[in-house]
């Protein structure tokens, strides 16, 4: 508690600022608040995490939901991926209509109010997918989500050829059949065994309706065991994607980062971003040098916390 009429000063453990308390001072969060706020316009894209916070890892309920985005606009993150988990309810329409609707409607307005862009991530779909995307889309889409984010590895005991080709007409027989406006990211896979390399994701995107590219940069660094090594590995990736998806694309990209470890079949585990070998800062130069805009959502176990312990060193990135 601050003393009446003395001066407290403190030093935060994220930034170099001192902080006075007096009767008119900003707030340690506001402070924050404003460096990242700032940090997210020079980058020119919205900054987020996955699935929860530090205190509370996932979130399971509505009540959760909410208090994570509150916490996320008091420190200025603008991007939230919701996890499945929070859905495990839902199995029908039928069953969203009935009990969760308006548990939905108050995670968008709550949202749009912190002004946080959401998504849905759906890492491994079943085998016969039909039902869950169905559901998870009108999840999205009721929740005015960017998109429902699922890898293109679906039909797993086939060759990738054939495994390949029936991922597009699924994909296409839910995105038409369904006409709503949510996006559908194809996520880029880790593991040279499935579908998902850089160039699979972006032929699905061209042959499909109402796709986007998720990039994982962590994925295509595992499944090249450790591919992207230099600032021209990063351009040759964002190259690839303009070049065959059309520059509208870099102007609303969608990136998940994290550590990662690997052996010669690619991915082993996601691991903390301070033990991995992967570069944060060559690919936020390389992206700020090639003009990308959109979302970069962090993967990490710290969640927040890495973000507030690298601030600094984002704040000279996009100097």
């Amino acid at each position: 508690m601050a003393i009446p009429g003395k001066v407290l000063v403190s030093v935060l453990p994220y930034i170099n600022i001192r902080i006075v308390d007096s009767g008119e001072s900003m707030t340690m969060d506001m402070l924050i608040r404003k460096k990242v706020l700032k940090i997210q316009e020079r980058l020119g894209m919205r900054i987020g995490i996955m699935y929860g916070i530090s205190r509370m890892p996932v979130a399971r309920t509505t009540d959760q939901v909410l208090s994570v985005l509150r916490e996320l606009y008091k420190i200025g993150i603008k991007a939230f991926v919701l996890p499945r988990e929070l859905f495990a309810d839902i199995v029908t329409s039928a069953d969203l209509y009935k009990g969760f609707y308006g548990d939905l409607l108050k995670i968008k307005d709550t949202a749009q109010k912190f002004n946080i862009e959401l998504a849905l991530h759906y890492p491994e779909l079943p085998e016969n997918p039909d039902e869950v995307m169905k559901v998870f889309c009108t999840i999205c889409n009721v929740m005015d989500c960017r998109a429902f984010i699922i890898t293109p590895d679906i039909y797993k005991n086939m060759p990738q050829e054939q495994s390949l080709r029936l991922a597009v007409y699924k994909i296409n027989e839910i995105m038409t059949g369904m006409r709503m406006p949510v996006k559908m990211g194809i996520e880029t896979t880790g593991k040279v065994g499935q579908v998902g390399s850089l160039e699979q994701v972006v032929d699905v995107v061209k042959r499909t309706q109402g796709t986007e590219v998720v990039l994982n940069w962590a994925h295509i660094h595992a499944r090249g065991a450790g591919a992207l090594r230099s600032e021209d590995d990063f351009r040759k990736v964002l190259s690839l994607v303009s070049s065959h998806v059309g520059r509208s694309w870099v102007d609303n990209a969608y990136f998940l980062f994290s550590g990662v470890s690997y052996g010669p079949s690619g991915e082993i585990r996601h691991i903390p971003l301070a033990q991995s070998d992967i570069s944060l800062r060559n690919m936020i130069r390389q992206s700020v040098s090639f003009g990308v805009k959109g979302t970069l959502i962090f993967e990490d176990p710290d969640k927040e916390k890495l973000l507030l312990r690298i601030l600094d060193d984002l704040g000279d990135m996009v100097r």
